[in-house]
């Protein structure tokens, strides 16, 4: 099945917007082995979008059209696909009783602007939109079939799953279906993760094997097509070759579920039942913001102070004034009173502290630009590290700490 993907939106051209609804659907497409050809981009334009349209249908069998769909003028998706298709918009019944009862659930009024988006191109099968005002519509344009979804992400997703995901299931029988592994890999470069597990191509020649930076991390992708008549083989070659690829990148694996360090953190926290507080310096919240971007994290992450001042790190934290002249702000002592601090004020389980220098300036002989000193405390244990990370800039030298950080919570937190 030739397929493609079609993002509608000036404001996707200008740069205004990520287009995250292509990359999402990429991924899910996978997932039923179905290969995306090609993702465009048009703005809103009747003409433009209707020689798209026309063109895509030259091409492929299938196409998933986001966005354009709301009430503004702007919002030309149905208009262009009518005309690509030679035919016209007309008030479609269903479409407009589905946004009546959208509207009447909520207490809000239905106006002409809004019933704009009920006019659908004549002969089209209306989606139904849950989640928004917006409903999807499914159009054949010469041997193609588009589904045209909202731009909203969260309507668009709902709407995929709940109308074009179960079609496309049935299109293909699930006998292109994918097993997927992903390994999340933490202090390697990407080039030294790809010299670790040279060789994989020859050890297993039907998976495929591939690599994407996530900086800090890199992921380590493992894909086989799968028969239903030889799942459980396909399952156990996958397992073999997971295997293999683990013992040559050692203990850097931190997840192989394809877990952020966050993710993966709150995933331990959650699991031995306990709970975290965080105490930050250098990185300036970054680890808290990481934890709490988690769903889920307020069962285990209880507390947070960035404590830049030297006076707050005593006052707060309770970090002698003694360690500080003697070692200064960016030391091992100091993070590990933070650490000690920090879970005392927030009654945690655990708790880890940052101290360093991110740049550009800031650095000395002794410590360098760089330099980040981790605390952690526990149940059992109160010990701290010193890194040297420089990432050539301050944003990314931050998200190194922090990910050091993590990584020395995970470690300790797995034992």
């Amino acid at each position: 099945m030739t397929l493609e993907i079609l993002s509608t939106g000036d404001e996707v051209l200008l740069g205004d917007i990520v287009d995250t609804n292509s990359a999402w659907l990429c991924r899910q497409l996978m997932q039923l082995g179905l290969g995306v050809h090609a993702v465009s981009a048009v703005g809103d334009d009747i003409d433009d979008i209707c020689r798209v349209v026309k063109a895509v249908a030259g091409r492929a069998e299938l196409c998933i059209v986001t966005g354009g769909l709301g009430p503004t003028s702007d919002d030309v998706t149905a208009a262009g696909c009518a005309r690509a298709a030679g035919t016209e918009l007309e008030r479609h019944a269903q479409a407009l009783a589905s946004m009546a009862g959208f509207f009447r659930r909520r207490g809000w009024e239905l106006g002409p602007d809004n019933e704009k988006q009920a006019m659908l191109p004549k002969g089209a099968d209306m989606l139904e939109n849950c989640h928004g005002t917006a409903p999807g519509f499914k159009l054949a344009v010469s041997n193609c079939v588009f589904y045209c979804l909202p731009g909203v992400p969260s309507e668009m997703k709902k709407m995929f799953k709940d109308r074009v995901l179960p079609e496309l299931v049935e299109k293909t029988g699930g006998r292109n279906a994918l097993c997927i592994r992903r390994l999340m890999v933490f202090g390697l470069a990407e080039s030294e993760v790809g010299r670790r597990v040279a060789g994989f191509e020859q050890a297993y020649p039907k998976i495929r094997l591939g690599f994407r930076a996530v900086f800090p991390m890199i992921e380590v992708k493992l894909v086989k097509s799968v028969k239903e008549a030889s799942k459980d083989v396909a399952e156990e070659q996958m397992a073999t070759a997971v295997t293999w690829v683990a013992d040559r990148l050692d203990h850097r694996v931190i997840s192989f579920e394809g877990l952020t360090l966050e993710q993966e953190v709150g995933r331990l926290l959650r699991a031995a039942g306990q709970t975290l507080s965080v105490a930050e310096s250098c990185t300036g919240g970054l680890i808290s913001h990481l934890i709490t971007d988690v769903p889920g994290s307020s069962d285990y992450f209880l507390f947070t102070g960035v404590t830049y001042a030297n006076s707050v790190k005593t006052g707060v934290l309770g970090v002698a004034e003694d360690i500080l002249i003697a070692h200064g702000a960016v030391h091992e002592e100091t993070a590990k009173q933070m650490a000690a601090g920090a879970r005392r004020a927030g009654g945690s389980d655990w708790a880890v502290a940052t101290t360093g220098i991110a740049g550009p300036s800031g650095g000395t002989a002794d410590k360098p630009v760089g330099t980040v000193c981790v605390g952690v405390a526990g149940p059992d244990r109160l010990t701290a590290r010193r890194f040297v990370l420089d990432a050539g800039s301050r944003e990314k030298n931050k998200h190194l700490f922090a990910a050091a950080a993590l990584e020395m919570l995970r470690r300790a937190l797995a034992g």
